[in-house]
């Protein structure tokens, strides 16, 4: 099977398509003839070494955590799919596989494809998505009536953040450039801050949750921006956060303290569900930036280190 391999942490030059062995699927696992894949941030920060005191690879190194496609095979006790079903998964990113033609997932972080999208808008879900949904959900207790500031509303993360709190009935606050302003209120922002123009840590606005999808700002510029109870979300951890949340720990704050939190996802394929369901039910939708054969998996990691993507980078191999 062609696949992008890297053979040691690098820049996008260590990328090469390769032939690899088909891998084989083990119990409770399915192997999947995968017609799309998502391209993270976090694909070229592991290929970079970046993550490498957190996920240390075994080279060669498939990259890859997101994919879409059919079951071609299952193992010994999977259930709840068989071959020919359309599914979406994440990828273990220790083991890897995404950015190939066939890859094993486990039953367990994979969901039956949204009968509303494509192969291509089904590979965004699962770590961005997810991530969206977790924090706002788990790590920020969001509820309906509540209220809600997204850092950075136009991106992979954050416009699924922006249609999340929308569909949970919250009212939602997102930062953007002044490009996707428009945008960002079309997928439902009730108030789109330009960053360029404005510091939302520095206006009287005050929310149940801050999510900080792009990990820009800090647990202390965005504490006054907080009701009380109210909750701070990041996707990157840095010692304030790790500090802030030992405290909170240590001292057992409950009830209206304000918290601070760092999300690293969990491979849920229930959540996956989930977000499948809101977008058969016209709630969530995918925005794809641009879309790359497998064989320019370098520009599209190039594309989405420049930053500034709205919405979602693909690999179409269908």
């Amino acid at each position: 099977m062609r696949a992008i391999v890297i053979d040691g942490y690098g820049g996008r030059d260590r990328m090469r398509l390769d032939d690899r062995p088909e891998p084989t699927p083990g119990p409770g696992e399915l192997l999947i003839d995968v017609k799309a894949a998502s391209v993270n941030p976090v694909d070229w920060k592991i290929r970079s070494g970046e993550l490498k005191a957190i996920l240390w690879l075994k080279f060669p190194y498939i990259p890859g955590g997101d994919v879409a496609g059919e079951v071609i095979a299952i193992g010994p006790g999977v259930s709840r799919f068989r071959a020919g079903d359309p599914v979406v998964a994440f990828v273990d990113l220790k083991r890897g596989g995404g950015y190939a033609e066939r890859v094993v997932v486990k039953e367990s972080a994979t969901a039956r494809k949204a009968e509303a999208l494509d192969f291509r808008e089904a590979s965004t879900l699962p770590i961005a998505g997810c991530t969206a949904l977790q924090a706002l959900r788990d790590h920020g207790g969001l509820r309906s009536g509540g209220s809600v500031l997204i850092n950075g509303g136009a991106g992979g993360v954050g416009h699924f953040a922006v249609q999340l709190a929308r569909a949970m009935g919250a009212s939602v606050g997102a930062t953007a450039g002044p490009s996707n302003l428009e945008f960002v209120r079309s997928i439902g922002a009730d108030r789109v801050i330009d960053y360029h123009r404005e510091d939302f840590t520095k206006l009287p606005d005050r929310f149940d949750v801050i999510f900080d999808a792009i990990a820009r700002s800090t647990f202390p510029a965005c504490r006054d921006r907080l009701n009380p109870g109210g909750a701070y979300v990041t996707t990157l951890p840095n010692p304030n956060v790790l500090v802030w949340g030992a405290l909170q720990s240590i001292a057992g704050l409950v009830g209206r303290a304000k918290r601070s939190k760092f999300l690293w996802v969990h491979q849920e394929g229930a959540d996956l569900a989930e977000l499948g369901r809101l977008a058969d039910e016209g709630k969530l939708r995918p925005e794809i930036a641009a879309s790359f054969p497998l064989d320019r998996a370098r520009e599209a990691h190039e594309l989405s280190e420049q930053g500034h993507v709205r919405g979602k980078i693909v690999l179409d191999l269908s």
